[in-house]
């Protein structure tokens, strides 16, 4: 059982209820990290806010961004991180084998091509606590220099989402099952 309960509309202050909206209006509803960090309204909008930014406004392919959350959220070990974006890779079209080897913590061995890059980035990053100039000029080399900040920002941001889910103790959605195999 989570922590906290999550926060619905009516607990909020009225001057607060905006946020939830605002949460809901880019999200289609409040769940996951947002039920929890509605506790502290103005933090929520500001996750929020990165969040939309980072998953829906920069200029990488979209299965490419869930490559990117489904590797950080291995290295961080948060299951329902890990699952919510499993499942929306999928229905972009990242396959089956990329997700296993992932899950697994086989990967980037067994991909190619951006997945690999980028998986390595974010092991690197968050396994090392450094990149390689190797990797990393790699990634600028593909993606540009606006694309690379907004690349390890998506990083960060996961992060951040996975740390509170786990402080938090969120659960797994119903439905959902754990695939991070350690």
């Amino acid at each position: 059982m989570a922590r906290l309960p999550n926060v619905t509309r009516e607990e909020l202050s009225p001057e607060d209820q905006h946020f939830f909206d605002e949460i809901v209006g880019s999200r289609g509803s409040v769940r996951g990290p947002y039920g929890v960090l509605l506790h502290s309204p103005k933090l929520a909008a500001r996750v929020a806010h990165t969040g939309t930014y980072v998953r829906f406004d920069f200029d990488i392919p979209e299965a490419l961004k869930e490559v990117i959350i489904i590797a950080t959220a291995r290295e961080i070990r948060n299951q329902y991180e890990f699952a919510a974006h499993a499942r929306l890779a999928r229905g972009h079209g990242v396959t089956e084998d990329t997700i296993g080897a992932i899950a697994r913590g086989a990967a980037p061995e067994g991909l190619s091509g951006d997945e690999a890059l980028v998986v390595k980035y974010v092991q690197e990053l968050l396994q090392n606590r450094k990149i390689s100039d190797a990797t990393f000029n790699a990634v600028m080399e593909r993606f540009g220099t606006q694309n690379t900040v907004d690349i390890t920002g998506l990083i960060g941001h996961y992060m951040l989402v996975g740390q509170i889910l786990t402080a938090f103790e969120v659960e797994l959605p119903e439905g959902a099952k754990a695939e991070i195999v350690d």
